[in-house]
């Protein structure tokens, strides 16, 4: 246990706080617990870089706090009216294929790290649920169109190359 592996379980913790905000209809502090969150996985992967602090337990974590705060907090959206339930299940199916293909290259041996199409998706992710916090009441329709599929036409972009990725290690022979 290690500063950074705290800093994963705190976002963790943070995934039923943001939760029950949406629940009491309070968006500014579920924008402030998912701002948090975003923060700390920030500092975490870049004390765990920068002071060798990367673990096994770090590795299986902190992607499950990622999603698992990421999802929650659309799929609240969903509920609240400000995210189309369309436009999440794309996302929540995405993550879906993610995590059982990733489990299959991890069965065999082959671990598929992130890259930066899908942090550049998890950063758009991460804005639009700000957005959509903090400025739905004064966003124009074709903004607020705009911000709720921007992230999942990046999320599918995402997807298709890692998908590529996968392919070519089929190709290549890796996969037996």
């Amino acid at each position: 246990m290690n500063i950074a592996n705290l800093l994963t379980l705190l976002r963790i913790c943070m995934i039923p706080l943001a939760g029950y905000m949406f629940y009491i209809s309070a968006f500014k502090l579920a924008a402030a617990v998912f701002f948090a969150a975003c923060f700390t996985d920030v500092l975490d992967g870049f004390l765990a870089r920068r002071l060798n602090l990367v673990t096994d337990v770090g590795k299986l974590l902190d992607p499950l706090a990622d999603k698992g705060m990421q999802l929650t907090v659309l799929i609240s959206l969903a509920f609240c009216g400000r995210m189309p339930f369309a436009a999440v299940v794309i996302v929540l199916l995405k993550e879906l294929l993610m995590f059982f293909g990733g489990l299959f290259l991890y069965r065999k041996k082959i671990v598929v790290s992130a890259n930066w199409y899908g942090k550049a998706a998890t950063v758009l992710i991460a804005a639009c649920v700000m957005s959509v916090l903090l400025f739905y009441e004064k966003m124009s329709p074709a903004l607020l169109f705009t911000v709720q599929w921007l992230p999942v036409l990046a999320a599918i972009f995402a997807f298709l190359l890692y998908f590529r990725s996968f392919m070519l290690t089929v190709r290549e022979g890796k996969l037996q």
